[in-house]
């Protein structure tokens, strides 16, 4: 190396310590100003990565927006139709990713953090990659159920001990896909038609079906996220969670948007969001890192696991399933 290349890397490790980024991806994000964040994850974890992100960069500022999944798709897709490119980064479920991938409103980008994450994690082109996972398993209340009591395999749930008392969450459409994976559409449409017959008590939302749980309301739920179990257990409440083979995970993927604002500072905070840094606070929130050198807490999460990773569909076939499934538990 010519000692003036030396000298150039030198001043550039004194002004920008290095974080995975080359400086002058840095320069740029600073004089974009600031990034605007679409997401629908919580206002806790936008806040939490907000600030941690601001802290390791405070020359850009971050605006968000948070919504739920369908609403904040509909308030991009608005937007999009309009002329109107706001957010220069957009995280979701992968079916609300894979509708803008397909409508042409993503723009790759390979993030070089994108090594530590399995191929199942990100896609081949560089569109998205998992901020982090949501597992589905069946929860239980620890009163009511004894753990040799819970259903060992999915076939359990139509035994008629189990009629009338199971909870079901309507928004978990990723849950039916991911059964229609397991078992193929032909099969899997019939065992919902049975499960239909099982009197479930079918409702809509994770934290309601949570709290109705560990009230008695039913002793078993059929689709929870089990880092929500876990935080419940830690409150001292009477439920738990078993992960039935295979165990069912479905990424929050990260993405750059197209016609960006601010393109510079979207890739910077994406890099952030999937680094071993961010994946740690990810972690520090109840969520399931998908970096490969970040296990979860506890890692049962998902080490150790036989996964199913559900595969990423269409709008179309996402909007079909959605109506399949509630068709069933309406």
């Amino acid at each position: 190396m010519k000692t003036g290349s030396a000298l150039v890397l030198f001043l550039s490790g004194l002004f920008f310590p290095w974080t995975g980024h080359p400086a002058s991806l840095i320069e740029e994000a600073e004089r974009e100003g600031k990034v605007v964040f679409y997401t629908a994850s919580s206002v806790a974890d936008a806040n939490a990565l907000k600030a941690a992100f601001e802290r390791r960069h405070p020359g850009v500022k971050v605006d968000y927006f948070r919504a739920g999944k369908d609403r904040l798709l509909s308030k991009f897709l608005t937007e999009a139709r309009g002329g109107s490119y706001l957010a220069d980064v957009y995280q979701s479920s992968i079916f609300p990713i894979m509708t803008l991938r397909h409508k042409g409103l993503l723009t790759p980008y390979s993030s070089p953090e994108r090594e530590a994450y399995r191929e199942t994690f990100k896609d081949k082109e560089g569109y998205w990659t998992a901020a982090y996972l949501n597992a589905l398993t069946i929860a239980y209340n620890s009163r009511l159920l004894k753990p040799e009591e819970v259903p060992k395999v999915y076939g359990d749930l139509l035994l008629p001990r189990w009629k009338g008392r199971m909870g079901l969450d309507l928004n978990k459409t990723e849950w039916y896909v991911a059964m229609l994976q397991m078992m193929g559409e032909e099969k899997g449409k019939k065992y919902m038609e049975a499960l239909s017959r099982q009197e479930i008590q079918a409702r809509e939302g994770n934290t309601l079906l949570a709290n109705l749980l560990v009230a008695g309301e039913f002793p078993l739920v059929v689709s929870l996220y089990p880092t929500s179990v876990e935080e419940l257990k830690k409150r001292g409440a009477p439920i738990d969670w078993v992960a039935l083979e295979p165990h069912f995970v479905y990424p929050i993927a990260v993405a750059a948007t197209a016609k960006s604002p601010h393109p510079a500072a979207g890739r910077l905070f994406i890099d952030f969001v999937l680094s071993r840094e961010g994946q740690l606070l990810i972690r520090g929130l109840s969520r399931i890192p998908a970096r490969k050198d970040v296990l979860p807490e506890p890692p049962r999460l998902i080490q150790g696991q036989k996964l199913l990773v559900v595969h990423p569909a269409s709008s179309e076939d996402y909007q079909r399933f959605n109506n399949e499934y509630h068709s069933y538990f309406r």
